[in-house]
C-alpha cells in the first residue's frame, strides 16, 4: 500500500483504493485512471488485474456471421463455435498481458478472476509468437485466481508447445467453468491442482476432449471418424470403464473425440464438500463421435450428482437440439429426399434413444438419492421425449419414464417442452493427415485404433 504522502495530488490512498475497488468491473475506466500520474498507475494497476477478460467465447450470437442461404443449418453462429469468430483485438491484447505478467511477475498475485479463450494464433499467423510461448509460464503464476472461465477454440496440431502445460494450474480454483475442445492434460492439471472440497461450482460448457493418439499428438479428423465405435447401447453398456481409461493413460489406447466426461470422474472420487452448482451442456447429438463417450457422460454425470448430493444447491442440465430435430417438415423441402428420410427414419431415432438414456441415469439419481439442500433442477432439451421413437425398438416402457417424471420431487412435465436448440458442431478431430510415416508404422497404429 502507498503511503498517502506519496501521493502527488494529496488524495489518501486508502480513499482512491476504495474507489478503484468500485470500478474492478470498468475496465477501460481503470485504465485511464491509470494514465492520470504514475502514482495513480501504481496504485490502480492491481485492481485493474482484479478481474482479467481477454476472451471471445462469452460474446454470444454474431449476427454478422450468419449465412442467410443456409438459415436452417447455419442460420446462427455463437462465439464460442469457432475461433474464426473473435475481434482483431484479441490476441495482441492476450500478449500484452502476458508482457506485463512477465516482466513484472509480482503481479499475478492480483488475479483473482481469469477469463480466457486459447486461440493462440492471430489471424494470418503461420506459428506462435514468441510471448505466445510464455502462456504456460504466465499461468502457472496465477495463483490466486477463484473464478476460472476457460475456453479452448483453437485449431491447431502441429504446434506441441499449446498441449505442453505445467502439471499443476490455477490451484486456488473454487469456481470453474471450461468451454470448448481441450486435451486432457490441460484439464488434468487443473483439476488435479485445486481443492475439491473447495470447489463450489462447475461448468462444462459444451466440453469436448479433441482427443489424442496412443502417442499423445492430437487425433486427425479422418482416423477418429474411421476407428470411432458407433454402436452401443445407451441404456444399458458401461462406456469408458476404468481398464479402458488406464490404458489410454499409459498410451495403449486412443482417446476420441466427444463430450469430455474426464472432469467429472476425476473430481466425483475426491471430497466435494463445497459444491453448491453444476452446469453442464452438451451439444447435439450426432453419430460421428464415439458413442462410447456419450455413454460415459451419461453415467458419469449420474455418479458425479450423487457424490455432491449433501452439498448442491442447483442443477442445471442442457441438451443440445440439432435445428432439423424439431423443424417443420416443410422446412425440410429444399433438402434432398434421402436427407429427409435419414433425419425421420434414423436421426430422430437415434437422438431419442441418447435423450431418453440420459434422462433415465438423472431421474434415477433425482429421485432415490436424499439432497437436503437442493432448491432448483433445470433440465432442457428433452422435448424429443415426448414424441420421439426409438432405433433400438427396446428402451425402457414410455409409460415408465412418465411415471419417473410425475416421481421426482424437482421436477414437473414442463421441462419436456423447453426448447434448446443448438447450431453446434461437435469436435471430430483435427482436419490434418498423417504424413511422413512409413507402413508399418501406420499398420501399427491402424491396429492400436480398432483395439481402442
Amino acid at each position: 500500500m502507498l503511503h498517502p504522502s506519496n501521493i502527488d495530488d494529496g488524495f489518501p490512498a486508502e480513499i482512491l483504493q476504495l474507489i478503484f475497488d468500485n470500478l474492478v468491473s470498468e475496465t477501460r475506466t481503470l485504465a485511464r485512471v491509470g494514465l492520470v500520474s504514475r502514482s495513480w498507475r501504481t496504485l490502480s494497476l492491481p485492481f485493474l488485474l482484479k478481474d482479467v477478460d481477454l476472451s471471445s467465447h462469452n460474446n454470444g450470437r454474431l449476427p454478422e456471421y450468419e449465412t442467410p442461404s443456409f438459415p436452417l443449418l447455419r442460420g446462427v453462429v455463437m462465439a464460442d463455435y469457432s475461433d474464426e469468430y473473435r475481434p482483431r483485438s484479441l490476441v495482441p491484447r492476450q500478449r500484452a498481458f502476458l508482457r506485463l505478467i512477465t516482466d513484472r511477475p509480482e503481479l499475478a498475485m492480483h488475479v483473482k478472476a481469469f477469463t480466457w479463450t486459447l486461440v493462440w494464433k492471430d489471424f494470418d499467423e503461420n506459428g506462435l509468437a514468441d510471448m505466445d510461448l510464455r502462456t504456460w509460464d504466465v499461468f502457472s503464476r496465477l495463483q490466486n485466481v477463484a473464478r476460472l472461465d476457460l475456453a479452448s477454440l483453437h485449431n491447431i496440431s502441429d504446434q506441441p508447445y499449446t498441449r505442453q502445460n505445467p502439471a499443476r494450474l490455477f490451484s486456488a480454483v473454487t469456481h470453474l467453468r471450461l468451454v470448448g475442445w481441450m486435451h486432457r492434460g490441460l484439464v488434468k492439471a487443473i483439476l488435479a491442482s485445486l481443492d475439491a472440497s473447495k470447489l463450489g461450482c462447475l461448468e462444462l460448457d459444451h466440453l469436448q476432449d479433441e482427443g489424442a493418439l496412443p502417442n499423445g499428438e492430437p487425433i486427425p479428423q479422418d482416423l477418429a471418424t474411421k476407428h470411432s465405435h458407433h454402436r452401443g447401447d445407451p441404456y444399458d453398456d458401461e462406456g469408458i470403464d476404468d481398464k479402458l481409461r488406464a490404458r489410454q493413460e499409459r498410451g495403449d489406447a486412443a482417446i476420441f473425440p466427444g463430450p469430455m466426461w474426464f472432469p467429472l470422474r476425476l473430481l466425483r472420487q475426491r471430497c466435494l464438500g463445497s459444491m453448491k452448482r453444476l452446469q453442464i451442456r452438451l451439444g447435439p447429438f450426432t453419430d460421428t463421435p464415439d458413442r462410447r463417450n456419450y455413454i460415459t457422460m451419461f453415467h458419469e454425470t449420474a455418479k458425479f450428482i450423487r457424490s455432491a448430493k449433501d452439498t448442491l444447491k442447483t442443477i442445471s442440465i442442457g441438451l443440445g437440439e440439432h435445428p432439423t430435430l424439431h423443424c417443420e417438415d416443410e422446412d425440410l423441402l429444399s433438402s434432398c429426399r434421402t436427407s429427409r428420410i435419414t433425419i425421420r427414419q434414423i436421426y430422430r431415432p437415434f437422438c431419442f434413444d441418447l435423450t431418453s438414456a440420459f434422462l433415465h441415469r438423472l431421474l434415477a439419481v433425482l429421485t432415490e438419492e436424499r439432497f437436503p439442500h437442493l432448491t432448483r433442477v433445470d433440465l432442457e432439451g428433452f422435448r424429443i421425449i415426448r414424441n420421439g421413437t426409438s432405433r433400438l425398438a427396446r428402451p425402457p416402457s414410455p409409460d415408465l419414464t412418465w411415471q419417473y417424471i410425475r416421481d421426482c420431487p424437482f421436477i414437473d412435465e414442463g421441462f419436456t417442452k423447453t426448447a434448446n436448440i443448438d447450431y453446434r458442431q461437435p469436435f471430430s478431430g483435427y482436419d490434418y493427415y498423417i504424413s511422413g510415416m512409413d507402413q508399418d508404422k501406420l499398420d501399427e497404429l491402424e491396429e492400436i485404433l480398432e483395439r481402442s
